[in-house]
């Protein structure tokens, strides 16, 4: 009978773990980089062409065009992911600021998490160009809140692992190979 009792008592601090973590951690950031052996035009271009999406963000499906025009500020679309257990996800975003060549913002939001994204591209050397993004977002409720704290490494994970693809597919491939068929 102790052994229950004290069962449900680590039950119950668990939980109450969690609750206090939803509460208490609103914000949280994730931050990826990468140096890729290419020039910073090709580099900016690649990554924010949607028809190359496909190409290196894991599990990306679409993207439908919500408000506005691509490149213009305000401009609003839809990205959709696929899990591996085939669950669609949706992410909606704003762009909020656009430097060519240089940085790129983001405004998303779904049904669990808002946040913001900044990538940024600098000039290592004459053809090196390093990419890092960072990302500061908050849930949209205390499960939610506690779910991004179990998940946060996963998450610096996944954006590492992004990253990592989009370097192979610009070193892999000439300019002009990559039109996005």
């Amino acid at each position: 009978m102790k052994i229950v009792k004290y069962f449900f008592i680590f039950i119950g601090v668990l939980l109450l773990t969690l609750v206090a973590i939803g509460i208490f951690k609103t914000d949280f950031k994730s931050q990826a980089s990468v140096v890729i052996d290419a020039p910073k035009k090709q580099v900016f271009a690649v990554y924010h062409s949607p028809l190359l999406y496909k190409q290196w963000m894991s599990n990306f499906h679409s993207i439908e065009q919500l408000e506005g025009q691509p490149n213009e500020i305000g401009n609003k679309h839809r990205l959709t992911f696929t899990a591996a257990t085939e669950e669609v996800t949706t992410l909606d975003q704003t762009l909020a600021e656009i430097v060519s060549g240089e940085r790129i913002v983001y405004h998303y939001d779904n049904q669990w998490l808002k946040g913001t994204s900044t990538t940024q591209f600098s000039t290592v050397d004459n053809d090196q160009t390093k990419v890092d993004l960072t990302l500061e977002y908050s849930g949209k409720g205390i499960v939610q809140n506690a779910l991004l704290f179990l998940m946060s490494s996963s998450v610096d994970k996944g954006h590492q692992h992004n990253l990592e693809q989009l370097k192979k597919l610009i070193e892999s491939s000439s300019p002009d190979e990559l039109n996005g068929d």
